[in-house]
């Protein structure tokens, strides 16, 4: 009970200050406004967006995948003649 007492006496206390604080009231009203904007940005990509894909999903995979391996089969023969 004692700490609920403590708790509620420190959030008075600071919001009195934000009472009194003007220039803090307005970032605040600031930094709300900009946290909407950008919770509707997420919620517009969230939208627009697919699901993610594996990398063996992706049609060109199997392309992909033989020039990487001609890749290291270039490199590991330049090594091996060296």
């Amino acid at each position: 009970m004692f700490n609920m007492l403590m708790w509620k006496r420190s959030m008075e206390k600071h919001s009195r200050w934000f009472e009194k604080n003007e220039p803090a009231q307005h970032r605040f009203e600031e930094n709300e406004e900009w946290l909407e904007e950008i919770e509707e940005r997420v919620a517009k990509l969230e939208h627009d967006s697919h699901p993610p894909k594996d990398l063996c999903e992706f049609d060109s995979y199997e392309e992909f995948k033989n020039e990487i391996k001609q890749m290291i089969k270039d490199e590991l023969s330049t090594q091996s003649r060296q």
